[in-house]
């Protein structure tokens, strides 16, 4: 079954949809929930935004429902054959990710997700220019940069394992805000100030 990309129909835009569905993974990958409201005006401008942002929300949440059954393959979206759609599905991605990113700083991220994480970042700066990333690469004292054909077949993986740690985080994040009593322990003193032990009373 072909994947549906954004239909960008009676809407003027600079961009492709394989722009905006890069952008949309990037938001699939945010640790902390992040409406499309505060991003999507910087991309597409805010009359734009104004239009686009129920079928971007709807896009988030099929790409999601797709990476949380481990089906979301970018073979599907983009022909890798054609550089030129990869370099622009790659972008969109990448100009988003300083805004997804931030929201991983403070994380105590494990190794493993820390280093497909920078795999994936690497896989898409080469898709949007190798050139550029190996120079990059170079300066950083990197004698021999990974190759984007060397990367490419990983990419889907890559995808999964950060999507799947993002999904963790968010689950954390939303689990924090929904449990306001998550720090009181059961013999302690229940919250509403009602004097009971929070076992005889709210946490029944």
């Amino acid at each position: 079954m072909k994947y549906q990309l954004i239909t960008l129909d009676g809407v003027d835009l600079s961009c492709s949809s394989l722009f905006l569905e890069g952008a949309v993974l990037a938001a699939n990958m945010a640790t902390k929930p992040l409406a499309p409201e505060a991003w999507l005006g910087d991309i597409i401008g805010a009359d734009n935004a104004l239009k686009m942002t129920k079928p971007i929300s709807q896009q988030i949440e099929h790409q999601y429902l797709l990476l949380k059954r481990n089906e979301y393959e970018v073979t599907k979206v983009v022909n890798f054959d054609d550089l030129e759609q990869l370099s622009d599905f790659a972008g969109g991605f990448m100009t988003l990710w300083p805004v997804i990113e931030e929201l991983w700083t403070d994380l105590q991220v494990a190794d493993g997700t820390t280093r497909m994480l920078s795999a994936l970042l690497t896989t898409m700066m080469l898709a949007v220019d190798e050139e550029e990333t190996h120079r990059q690469m170079a300066e950083n004292g990197i004698d021999t940069p990974p190759t984007l054909e060397q990367m490419l077949p990983k990419i889907d993986f890559m995808i999964q394992e950060v999507a799947m740690a993002a999904d963790e985080y968010q689950i954390g994040y939303k689990g924090q805000k929904v449990n306001p009593y998550k720090d009181v322990g059961r013999n302690d003193a229940c919250p509403c100030e009602s004097g009971k032990k929070f076992k005889k009373c709210c946490g029944k």
